[in-house]
């Protein structure tokens, strides 16, 4: 099978050989190495470190809404938020 290298070094990995190797869309990390002449790509699976019950606290308090808590429905409202924010700073 032939693939293409772009411009930023990035290789598009054909769906039948993901397919093949019994990949999911879960895995997204792979180690690579060059050996006599060839790219090995070797998939890794990464366990979650961050102890269940410190996640949930963390979600808990994170996902809360609070007093004073501002909410945005863009990206556009949290930039100008922070514009506004950065300029009372400054004098």
């Amino acid at each position: 099978m032939i693939v293409k290298r772009s411009s930023r070094n990035q290789v598009a990995i054909p769906k039948p050989l993901i397919q093949e190797a019994g990949l999911s869309g879960e895995d997204v990390f792979f180690d690579i190495v060059y050996a006599g002449g060839c790219f090995i790509l070797k998939p890794l699976a990464f366990e979650e470190k961050i102890p269940k019950e410190a996640l949930e606290r963390f979600k808990a308090k994170t996902l809360t809404r609070e007093a004073g808590d501002q909410t945005f429905s863009s990206m556009k409202e949290v930039i100008e938020a922070l514009d506004r924010r950065k300029r009372r700073h400054r004098g």
